[in-house]
């Protein structure tokens, strides 16, 4: 059952689009060690749309002119997002820093360093997240200047960084929308009943059937959003888990991962039925 439910997640995520491992993901009281691949005033300023009551959270389609965009037109209010290139030592990859600028961000510290070294590129850092969600807070530690020899390792483009957004960050009302176009085009069948009866018992209790997952099938999801092993063990239990994934991640991506596990478990009914 184990394996089935990860390969229909990562099936989900694939479709959906919705992955974040891109993205640095820090865990309550993580560190991570990171060297800047550009400078702190070549990253880039990316506007989102965000609005926590209709779970809405999404790039702005019409930055410049804010016109050929339809959350522009609703008014969704817009907030700014940094974001910088860096190699992530943990997966040996790059990663995108992506945060914004408030005095409990990494942004503050890092200008200090900019401003006391004259660049962000010369030593690796390493970055500390202060507590759980939203209320955390960071801690920003410069290691002694040395030379980066990973020649491979190349900061992303701006163009390559807004496709990996757009794709980590969809919002619920749109994740709504593209399930509406979906069935309209869908055959009626027995199979599509059945799950629309069920998609709204879903989207009231998405965290309510989070509670009921044990630490196993938690560990199975953090790891596939990014989180290392290490970092997992940080948790006490199911509640701080929970907590962090529900404080970090939009709930239509934390949805995603659940229909995996429905679907799963209406296989088995069908089984024993047999």
């Amino acid at each position: 059952m184990a394996t089935n439910l990860i390969k229909q997640m990562k099936d989900r995520i694939a479709k959906s689009g919705s992955s974040k491992k891109e993205v640095l993901y820090f865990a309550p009281d993580s560190v991570k060690r990171v060297r800047f691949l550009q400078e702190l005033d070549t990253g880039h300023m990316i506007e989102f749309h965000s609005d926590f009551d209709t779970h809405v959270y999404e790039m702005c389609k019409d930055p410049e002119d804010h016109e050929n965009c339809k959350l522009c037109e609703e008014q969704v209010p817009i907030l700014e997002n940094y974001v910088w290139s860096v190699w992530d030592y943990d997966s040996n990859a790059v990663r995108l820093i992506c945060t914004k600028a408030t005095g409990i961000s990494p942004i503050p510290a890092l200008i200090e360093m900019f401003e006391e070294f004259g660049t962000i590129t010369d030593r690796d850092y390493k970055i500390k997240k202060v507590g759980k969600g939203t209320g955390g807070s960071f801690v920003v530690t410069p290691l002694d200047k040395s030379t980066f020899r990973n020649s491979k390792a190349k900061p992303y483009t701006e163009k390559q960084v807004r496709e990996i957004l757009e794709k980590a960050f969809t919002s619920q009302a749109n994740d709504d929308e593209n399930d509406d176009e979906e069935e309209e085009e869908e055959t009626v069948s027995k199979k599509s009943k059945k799950a629309s009866k069920k998609a709204p018992k879903k989207k009231r209790s998405i965290r309510s059937k989070f509670e009921e997952l044990d630490m196993d099938q938690l560990k199975e999801i953090c790891l596939e959003v990014g989180m290392s092993r290490k970092e997992f063990k940080s948790f006490d239990n199911e509640e701080d888990v929970i907590e962090e994934l529900f404080s970090t991640y939009e709930e239509s991506d934390l949805e995603e991962l659940l229909e995996g596990l429905d679907d799963d478990e209406d296989d088995d009914d069908e089984d024993d039925e047999d």
